[in-house]
């Protein structure tokens, strides 16, 4: 990656803000220091720090720990002094110190397609926990049947403008192959991005991720040491149930 690819991609997930409200409300309860796993630009961590948390921003990425920094400069030196980039690596937490909450936003965990990933990364989440102290993430609740027989077919993501930059952006995107077997799912993403005066520009972003079912996640936490505190089945707090687009969960230490 590069910081021209960094920049690209804060551009093209700055509109999604549906998570916003739930993670600030999140932080406002546990308190902060706040641990956010996988922060890449900072979509998540900077308003935290601009309602008064202390969050380490951890992401293994150089470049978005730096596009990360370039977008703290334009805060104030109050807000800038509460953001600490961290280099790390989800599978091998290793940051000395214990949080009150670790949050692992935007699907962020679906990129540890490997069990033994998966694993490590919750249990190093399980030595991170302060006393008392939660993980929160979301994550996709997978149609098996829905991605099995919509292979190859484009859907429309929306648009949205930036106005910052004034840019239009036009997402869509696909699944290229699912195997059942793992819950991996391959896609890709198309990012359009037009501007005024210059021809659009098209990006597409190509993924491989693993879907966890509730069923799994269960089995995954208990192998950890952590329990379950609460299931929703999307931001406004809402049951999670079979239908949903996403699973939101809540976890602690289990007890020794």
């Amino acid at each position: 990656m590069t910081g021209e690819e960094a920049r690209s991609w804060a551009l093209e997930h700055a509109h999604y803000t549906d998570d916003l409200a739930f993670w600030r409300a999140t932080a406002a309860r546990a308190g902060s220091p706040v641990l956010d796993l996988g922060a890449a630009v900072g979509r998540v961590a900077i308003p935290l720090a601009r309602d008064g948390a202390e969050v380490w921003a951890l992401d293994r990425s150089p470049e978005m720990r730096a596009e990360l920094v370039r977008r703290l400069d334009a805060e104030p030196p109050e807000v800038r002094a509460r953001v600490r980039p961290v280099d790390g690596d989800l599978a091998a937490l290793r940051l000395g110190r214990r949080f009150p909450l670790v949050i692992v936003a935007m699907n962020t965990l679906q990129v540890l397609t490997e069990p033994d990933d998966r694993l490590a990364c919750m249990r190093g989440i399980r030595e991170h926990l302060a006393d008392d102290g939660e993980l929160v993430f979301d994550v996709a609740l997978p149609d098996p049947d829905e991605i099995a027989g919509s292979i190859g077919v484009e859907r429309d993501g929306g648009r949205h403008r930036d106005p910052a930059t004034g840019a239009e952006l036009r997402h869509s995107g696909w699944y290229d192959a699912w195997d059942p077997a793992t819950h991996t799912l391959e896609f890709t993403l198309r990012v359009v991005e037009r501007r005024e005066g210059a021809p659009p520009a098209e990006r597409l972003r190509r993924h491989r991720v693993h879907l966890f079912t509730p069923e799994e996640l269960a089995g995954l936490l208990a192998r950890a040491g952590l329990e379950p505190v609460e299931a929703m089945g999307d931001f406004d707090g809402s049951p999670l149930r079979p239908g949903c687009e996403r699973q939101i969960h809540r976890c602690r230490a289990a007890a020794a």
